[in-house]
């Protein structure tokens, strides 16, 4: 059976067949060869992948980076980096990079900060001459390790399949994203000298006053959801709902940008997200249950732990692992099928579950940028009009120095499990 379903699968995905439908294919076939009731167990087992009260936190995380998008927090959070960093060299490329890590702490969808962050950027750095290449690369690579920063529906997803505490991930979370963004902004600054890049110009002092009045509501934002969810004050679900009534409040009555008229829409745009995280979702969920059935979890995870002696050489095969398969699939249904399997070997081994946890969201956000899947690098080209292809040499460097984090972050434990230590977990 597990032949046929794996056939299925990778003959699908060869046809470019969307990996929701692909994974729900395969599924189907593992089913029928179980129970001839495929009308009954199908429905059965797809809802099943979706039937968590703490995945309600994924749709309405979209709805508010939806919210926050249209209604002009976006473009503030942008306007507030440039008070501190617009005069440096390349200080647009470190805007680029500090705004998506504060968005991502408001919607927790890394293609949605691509997308609202360079929605505004992006007309900013072609303005001032940044390659257009150059510009596309810093984008996809700076939303892409954003989905690392709390609250991440990656991280959601993981603790809720793994069963690690997503409040603990969420703490973990932020030193290795801060440490990325830091090696991203050195890279954006040796570039900025060798390609002698602009600066932005010079604004008042009364000009700064009223862009920092403005843009604190926006900053304040990821400050009360994850001090909300630290401290212990409501869950990540209800941190959710949370930032779907800040952000419509702020957007609606304080800047204005927003109208009842554009609600349709942006609850539309957010019911689209959601549906497709949600389809994958299901039908990766179904498609474990066949794996599991047959052992394979099982199987694999025995080969890893005899193969892997230590902890050291089981990241080295994890990393691999996910390296391979971000190539080839979407990161929701690799986290889904492998993590139950990689955490109770890592733990085997002697690792913190948060800290598994958090290397292998470390990976995915790696494959979020990288072709031919990733999800961060088509919305980047779409926005600057270019193919992958002519983006590919000047995303190499980007590669490199978020692969050297990754490294770290792997194996210095600390980095990590930092913060969640201090906090109890």
């Amino acid at each position: 059976m597990i032949i046929a379903v794996f056939s299925v699968l990778f003959i699908s995905l060869l046809m470019s067949i969307p990996i929701a439908v692909s994974l729900g294919m395969a599924s189907i076939v593992g089913l029928y060869s179980l129970s001839p009731e495929l009308l009954v167990l199908a429905p059965q087992k797809f809802l099943t992948g979706i039937n968590s009260f703490t995945l309600l936190a994924i749709p309405m995380f979209i709805l508010a980076g939806t919210i926050m998008g249209s209604g002009g927090i976006a473009a503030r959070i942008v306007n507030f980096c440039l008070i501190f960093v617009g005069r440096v060299k390349g200080g647009l490329g470190f805007v680029v990079i500090l705004a998506t890590m504060f968005f991502s702490g408001v919607c927790g969808s890394a293609s949605a900060d691509t997308a609202a962050i360079g929605s505004t950027t992006m007309p900013e750095m072609l303005k001032r001459k940044y390659p257009k290449p150059f510009a596309t690369a810093l984008l996809a690579a700076s939303g892409a390790t954003a989905s690392i920063i709390p609250p991440s529906i990656d991280l959601i997803i993981i603790g809720i399949v793994s069963g690690i505490s997503i409040g603990g991930l969420f703490a973990a979370g932020i030193l290795p994203g801060v440490f990325n963004a830091v090696a991203l902004m050195c890279l954006c600054f040796y570039f900025s000298k060798k390609l002698d890049l602009p600066v932005t110009e010079k604004t008042s002092l009364g000009e700064k006053f009223k862009i920092f009045k403005e843009g604190i509501l926006a900053i304040f934002m990821p400050i009360i959801i994850l001090g909300g969810i630290l401290g212990g004050v409501f869950t990540p679900t209800e941190a959710s709902a949370v930032a779907v009534v800040y952000g419509f409040i702020v957007s609606m009555f304080v800047y204005k940008e927003m109208g009842w008229k554009e609600l349709p829409a942006i609850f539309l745009q957010a019911a689209k997200l959601t549906g497709i995280v949600m389809l994958v979702l299901s039908m990766a969920s179904c498609f474990s249950f066949v794996l599991a059935f047959d052992r394979i979890p099982h199987l694999i995870a025995q080969f890893i732990i005899t193969f892997a002696d230590n902890w050291i050489v089981f990241v080295i095969c994890v990393n691999i692992l996910f390296f391979l398969l971000g190539m080839i699939m979407d990161a929701l249904p690799a986290i889904i099928i492998l993590m139950p399997i990689l955490v109770p070997a890592g733990i085997e081994l002697g690792m913190d579950p948060i800290h598994i946890g958090i290397f292998v969201a470390a990976n995915v956000s790696m494959s979020l940028f990288t072709p031919p899947v990733g999800v961060c690098l088509y919305v980047a080209c779409g926005l600057s009009k270019l193919p992958i292809e002519a983006v590919f040499r000047p995303l190499l460097p980007f590669m490199f120095v978020l692969l050297m984090t990754l490294l770290t972050i792997s194996y210095v434990p600390q980095i990590t499990l930092f913060i969640p230590n201090l906090l109890g977990y």
